[in-house]
């Protein structure tokens, strides 16, 4: 992602800016595409990474979910054409 200013400080990822471990991105990205698969409803979904996470995490799961979502529905856009 290259080196992000956040609050005046310079960082070189996304997870230091916000101050989640490293290691933790991939498990978020794990939780948002787990609540897309086994959620019936956009809401639902929602629901189940609410219970799941809080604070920063929670914010980056549903930035993860909506990226999810942008590709679910534009793969169906491509399909219909």
């Amino acid at each position: 992602m290259g080196t992000t200013t956040f609050l005046d400080h310079d960082v070189d990822t996304l997870t230091e800016a916000i101050g989640i471990p490293e290691i933790r991105f991939d498990d978020l990205v794990a939780l948002a595409k787990e609540a897309w698969e086994h959620e019936d409803t956009i809401s639902e979904s929602l629901e189940y990474i609410v219970e799941r996470v809080n604070g920063s995490e929670l914010i980056l799961t549903l930035i993860f979910f909506g990226r999810i979502w942008e590709g679910i529905e534009e793969s169906k856009e491509e399909n219909s054409e």
